[in-house]
């Protein structure tokens, strides 16, 4: 397993570029933490709000963070949170989460 290097706030930066681009693909970008491009971004939530949660994770070094309520952009693939785990398209690895420290849950 890889050191962690990169904080929360250097996920968020890297996900709002992801974020900002759909429903295109977006550019290749490095982890903020091994510097892979191996990014990866999955929707859960409900229809027809398409409000959810998202995972953003590296397949390479396994971090990334978790971001809650937010809203999924039409065009961009979302399973539903009634779909059971094992049926849904993008298989979640278990990777290790990262959260906000104290400063930045109050910015």
């Amino acid at each position: 397993m890889r050191a962690l290097t990169a904080g929360w706030g250097d996920w968020l930066s890297v996900f709002e570029e992801h974020y900002a681009a759909l429903p295109a693909a977006a550019e290749r970008r490095a982890c903020p933490n091994c510097g892979a491009e191996r990014l990866r971004l999955a929707f859960t939530g409900l229809e027809p709000e398409r409000v959810g949660y998202a995972a953003f994770w590296c397949d390479d070094c396994l971090f990334g963070i978790h971001v809650s309520r937010c809203q999924v952009p039409t065009g961009v693939p979302m399973d539903s949170l009634h779909t059971p785990v094992e049926l849904r398209s993008v298989r979640i690895p278990n990777y290790t989460l990262l959260w906000p420290d104290e400063d930045e849950r109050r910015a």
